[in-house]
């Protein structure tokens, strides 16, 4: 009888730190996926030539000369505007290059002048 009890004793402490490590082993999944989604953050100058998508999306003209390039934005809920931005706005935009190639706006601000 006694060796019942202790060999059951024993595989509930072996369940309980199973169940413990698994617990573990999934919060460290969990925090490894949400450094995996955070990307770097890029800044570019320049003005504003369109808005799209019913203001989802916009493009900027950077560069100088003959080095001008149009790059294309993506706005979501979280992206900060800060001032006025219309076509002809001279901006600062802060974004991240997003799998598929989309860049992401987390930041246009206003410039004057």
């Amino acid at each position: 009888m006694k060796i019942r009890k202790i060999l059951f004793v024993i595989s509930l402490g072996l369940l309980l730190a199973g169940s413990q490590i698994v617990a573990h082993a999934t919060a460290v999944q969990k925090q490894g996926g949400q450094q995996s989604q955070q990307q770097a953050t890029k800044s570019v100058s320049g003005k504003v030539t369109g808005i799209g998508n019913q203001g989802k999306s916009f493009t900027v003209e950077v560069g100088n000369g003959d080095s001008k390039q149009t790059l294309e934005f993506v706005v979501d809920g979280q992206t900060k505007v800060e001032g006025h931005v219309t076509t002809g706005t001279m901006v600062v935009v802060e974004y991240q290059s997003m799998d598929g190639g989309q860049n992401l706006c987390v930041r246009v601000s206003a410039q004057q002048g």
